[in-house]
């Protein structure tokens, strides 16, 4: 059983877990609470697909132009929640148009997203109190990117604590897929945009950690399909992200108040996305990084992390 415990004024004071009632208590929850789950966006719940395939919990995207299957489990998860979401993902990539559907009727969907509907990219997200060790040794063997995600939630009088721990998969040795996984790179960003744009984007990415090691601050990136993020746990404070075939930004997660009236030499502000909480800045010269008035952005993302 895990123990939490909160200090505080020299006292030490004993968070007690709080499950929740019910699934459905917890799907509202994750639902209402969406930044618990990083950078998605639920765009449907209770999603029918026929009274074969059952009902997946949510529907959302990610940055990376995912869909994104949610499922939920509101005790110890066994085994059998993989099938389950499986048979979900292979209705979702061999129904396009159905999908595309419920994300037209949305009034959650994102204002811009570039999701190819001839070719849907799947994401299965799995969230549970706890996970038995099967669970992770039998991932890996899906064919698409699945997160295993425990969360617990804590009370303490009126304060409440939430957990949130994504599980690592072990490294399997023999790929045993229904789909080709692709590990993104920057041989991956040259095959689809070049190596002069490529090497323009990397030199941001490696200005960004430069500032990061002279502040001394510890934020790990890691690459994507469409953006490399500097996260802490699941959180992206900024990221640099292609704008296009050529094109690439920097965005920041910080209020929109902030963005707008900026007016640089270097850098432009172009829009801010409300769904994901970003302030979008477009390079004048992309062959030219100087990313030094940017550096307010930098600190008032680090902020805004610090004080959730």
């Amino acid at each position: 059983m895990q123990n939490l415990y909160w200090k505080s004024n020299n006292e030490t004071r004993v968070l007690i877990e709080s499950t929740f009632p019910s699934e459905q208590e917890l799907e509202k929850y994750i639902y209402n609470n969406q930044d618990l789950l990083g950078d998605i966006s639920i765009v449907f719940r209770q999603i029918k697909t026929g009274a074969k395939q059952g009902i997946p919990d949510m529907l959302g995207v990610d940055q990376d132009n995912r869909v994104c299957i949610i499922e939920l489990k509101n005790q110890l998860a066994n085994e059998d929640i993989l099938p389950q979401a499986l048979g979900y993902a292979i209705w979702a990539e061999t129904n396009p148009d159905s999908i595309k559907a419920i994300w037209l009727e949305s009034k959650n969907k994102p204002e811009v997203m570039d999701i190819d509907w001839d070719n849907l990219d799947i994401r299965i997200i799995l969230v549970a109190p706890e996970f038995k060790p099967e669970v992770s040794r039998m991932a890996v063997k899906i064919g698409y990117p699945i997160d295993l995600v425990q969360i617990k939630r804590f009370i303490f009088e009126d304060h409440e604590f939430i957990s949130v721990d994504y599980l690592e998969k072990p490294t399997q040795k023999k790929n045993v897929t229904t789909k080709v996984l692709t590990d993104w790179d920057w041989a991956f960003y040259e095959s689809e945009h070049g190596q002069e744009a490529t090497s323009q984007f990397k030199n941001a990415v490696e200005a960004i950690e430069e500032f990061l090691k002279k502040r001394k601050w510890e934020i790990p990136y890691n690459i994507n399909k469409q953006y490399v993020g500097f996260k802490i746990a699941n959180k992206v404070l900024f990221n640099v992200a292609w704008g296009g075939t050529y094109a690439w930004n920097v965005k920041f997660k910080i209020p929109k108040e902030i963005a707008e009236n900026f007016d640089g030499q270097y850098f432009e502000f172009q829009n801010y996305s409300t769904t994901f909480k970003e302030a979008i800045f477009r390079p004048k010269n992309p062959k030219n990084v100087k990313l030094e008035e940017l550096e307010p952005f930098f600190v008032e993302a680090y902020k805004a992390l610090k004080s959730d």
